[in-house]
């Protein structure tokens, strides 16, 4: 474990503290890993009964991104945790909701402007578009899973080491923070964003979109699809402007195509 971090006994307790003085997050049991595969396996073991979990793990050694993508922490260098909610109805716009707090929390330890989000679940350096967090949600009936990972001490060499050419941390922007603090500061920011209504979180998402105006590939009915992207509403369709024309693209059915 990085030397800035507050020993992971005592993360159970503090998550506890912050979570007492939240509104919308509800009441949520706690547990602290050492280690683990996957918190969101691990959440829905610790939760079977689906009424609310924060689980944390100082190293993951299997997480899972969405499409089938890796996310692991195998050094325990960046925060690996998902979160059990109960919502009912369930929150369409959760998933924009949880990539602008994220955003916010990191902008508020040092990195305001520097920040933004990237279609459908990556928070980027505006500057490069490397992937700083990513965000993965996986649902049930009125039970959700927030998987959110967090790139926190890791160094050129690590990414190297790990075969990560896109990747960028707190560290390589010279911020170096305690990871529970960053826990905390996620937790806080995504308790006042679920208490925002719909059209402020798109408004608020919009705001921080980083693909309008850039030349992107994406895949849509086993074809790739290429061009400008002209307009992104996060929850229904993607406007791109290709050399045939300008095309809108449903958000649920197409993937972006990360290098393009």
């Amino acid at each position: 474990m990085n030397t800035t971090d507050t020993p992971i006994e005592q993360w159970a307790d503090r998550v506890e503290s912050v979570l007492e003085a939240l509104e919308s997050l509800g009441p949520l049991r706690v547990v602290v890993l050492a280690e683990t595969a996957s918190t969101q396996d691990a959440a829905l073991e610790f939760d079977r009964e689906k009424q609310g979990i924060v689980c944390i793990t100082g190293r993951q050694t299997g997480g899972r991104g969405r499409l089938g993508r890796v996310w692991a922490d195998d050094y325990g260098l960046g925060v690996s945790m998902t979160l059990g909610l109960r919502l009912e109805p369930f929150e369409p716009h959760l998933p924009l909701s949880v990539g602008i707090a994220v955003a916010e929390a990191l902008s508020g330890l040092g990195l305001d402007g520097n920040l933004g989000v990237r279609w459908p679940n990556d928070v980027v350096d505006r500057e490069t578009g490397r992937k700083i967090a990513g965000i993965l949600i996986e649902r049930t009936a009125a039970y959700s899973l927030v998987g959110i990972g967090i790139n926190i001490h890791q160094q050129p060499a690590d990414w190297e080491r790990a075969g990560i050419p896109n990747a960028i941390s707190l560290a390589q922007f010279g911020v170096y923070a305690d990871r529970l603090d960053v826990i905390g500061q996620v937790l806080g920011c995504l308790d006042e964003r679920l208490a925002e209504p719909a059209d402020r979180v798109i408004d608020d998402w919009m705001r921080l979109d980083t693909l309008v105006g850039t030349e992107q590939t994406f895949m849509h009915n086993g074809g790739r699809i290429s061009g400008v992207v002209v307009t992104v509403h996060p929850t229904s369709e993607l406007i791109v402007r290709t050399k045939n024309g300008v095309v809108s693209l449903p958000a649920a059915t197409t993937s972006l195509l990360h290098g393009s």
